[in-house]
């Protein structure tokens, strides 16, 4: 079974490498590793030059046209059986491959997703985060998420995905979510939460804050091309929605009394708890089994940090639904350099 793993890379000068060398040490023999650079501005090739002697393939685009349209540009070129996916600030472990190819043995299987965590741990936003990532996907097994398959981790028989088309070019930051339905109606999709990889976390607020701003603004794109009926997309905004009426209905109901109001600030109360105050103790439980010593400085984050995310999740759909178009904001939160653009424009969407 031949491994053909995809690296989509614009402006991944520094952290490329790490990934590479990861990479290239993974004791798998049959695979190859292809780096799709998309049309970068700053020193991407070059860092990816000095592995060409290690066996490494650079695809070069002439024209910055996206994730998924550099990862169909490395399956043009992909030779193996199984098609896999990371990001070029990722490092892999070395039985990576291995992990992929016991479940490629089963019956029907034709994609296995794997779990992420943070790589800058030693910064406590982006640890916090990452704990909070590994208690839905790890803890909670995905059930909260109606997609098992993730862009930095995630491993695709050939022959499938050209059946359907390869990656969707119009599918803007969520063509892992759509590929992951598509291909769960033709086969077998997996989801292995021990098939864990390091990926570069956001470490400030504004950086989580675009991130999930970012995935809900696609799906409010999903949402408005087609009305899903899947109740795992409606569970988190649903119950965001909830908690912000409870809490309305509960400021609008104090002058009429406890008879009034203790319903509505009782149901807010749970709900609160449902995404805040409940993910301390398990975050806890999380990075003791990680051997994490940041609890002092993690734990706090983990009693605001979903609310903030959901916020900007349930924000960014309502926003994608209503008046969003593809191509209207910046597609990474992890370009520094382009932060005030991307202000200027969500200020525009929202004019």
């Amino acid at each position: 079974m031949k491994f053909s793993i995809l690296v989509p890379a614009y402006n991944e000068e520094q952290p490329i490498s790490s990934c590479l060398n990861s990479l290239t040490s993974l004791t798998y023999g049959d695979k190859e590793i292809i780096v799709i650079d998309d049309a970068s501005t700053d020193s991407t090739v070059q860092s990816v030059e000095r592995f060409l002697d290690k066996g490494v393939i650079l695809a070069r685009r002439k024209k910055n046209g996206g994730r998924a349209a550099a990862l169909n540009s490395g399956l043009q070129k992909a030779t193996g059986d199984i098609i896999i996916t990371t990001d070029a600030d990722t490092v892999v472990p070395a039985d990576w491959l291995q992990r992929f190819k016991s479940h490629f043995k089963r019956q029907g299987v034709i994609a296995v997703g794997g779990a992420y965590q943070s790589h800058n741990k030693d910064k406590p936003l982006a640890n916090a985060t990452s704990v909070l990532d590994q208690i839905l996907n790890g803890v909670f097994r995905k059930s909260l998420v109606p997609n098992k398959l993730s862009g930095v981790n995630s491993a695709i028989r050939r022959n499938a995905l050209l059946d359907l088309g390869g990656f969707n070019e119009n599918s803007w930051w969520s063509e892992d979510s759509e590929l992951g339905w598509k291909l769960r109606r033709v086969g077998t999709v997996v989801y292995d939460p021990n098939n864990i990889v390091s990926t570069q976390y956001p470490d400030t607020w504004s950086g989580i804050w675009r991130r999930k701003f970012y995935w809900g603004y696609a799906m409010g794109l999903k949402f408005r091309e087609q009305m899903p009926f899947n109740i795992k997309l409606w569970i988190r905004p649903m119950l965001f929605m909830a908690l912000f009426l409870s809490l309305l209905t509960f400021l609008v109901t104090i002058p009429y009394g406890i008879r009034m109001y203790f319903v509505p600030g009782l149901i807010f109360l749970l709900l609160l708890n449902l995404l805040t105050l409940i993910y301390v103790p398990l975050g806890a439980v999380v990075m003791a089994r990680n051997r994490d010593r940041a609890s002092l400085k993690t734990l706090p984050v983990l009693a605001v940090l979903p609310l903030v995310r959901e916020f900007a999740y349930v924000f960014g759909m309502c926003l994608g639904f209503c008046k969003g178009r593809v191509g209207s904001i910046k597609p990474s939160w992890k370009e520094k350099t382009n932060y005030k653009d991307t202000e200027d424009t969500e200020k525009k969407i929202l004019i």
